[in-house]
């Protein structure tokens, strides 16, 4: 029986990230988005933290909602669970806590995962000075291993 995944309840890097950009600007056009910007935008939609806003002959614009402003008055932490940590996510975290991992040194199942911690700001890829990439922990990745510990 797989075990319960752990609830997070503190918006992640990259949905912090959009949200401050959001509340200091009237809106971000969606055209300008990045896809992880894009990732965070849709769990935020999901959460009610943030929107979409069509106007006119205009371009669609990301903003942020009631609820998102109290968010981020509150520190980023919510009253309902923002992201659900699985068994494969807390291992690969705990994975990528031991060392610096090159791209090819990650299992193939594990791969997939990973790329979603980075689109959700808790790992980083960087390229060395070799051309080869490699994958680390950020520092609110840290954080999160901690509090799995």
């Amino acid at each position: 029986m797989p075990a319960k995944p752990i609830l997070i309840y503190r918006l992640t890097p990259a949905q912090i990230d959009l949200v401050d950009r959001l509340a200091t600007s009237d809106g971000i056009v969606m055209d300008g988005l990045s896809y992880q910007d894009l990732v965070a935008f849709q769990e935020l939609e999901k959460l009610g933290f943030a929107d979409m806003r069509v106007e006119p002959r205009k371009k669609i614009r990301i903003v942020i909602t009631d609820q998102g402003a109290k968010l981020r008055a509150a520190g980023y932490i919510s009253k309902k669970p923002v992201v659900r940590l699985t068994a494969p996510q807390v291992q690969a975290l705990r994975f990528l806590a031991v060392r610096v991992r090159h791209f090819n040194d990650i299992p193939a199942e594990m791969k997939d995962v990973v790329r979603r911690l980075r689109l959700r700001g808790w790992a980083t890829m960087e390229q060395d000075a070799e051309g080869r990439f490699w994958t680390a922990l950020t520092t609110e990745g840290w954080e999160i291993v901690d509090l799995l510990d």
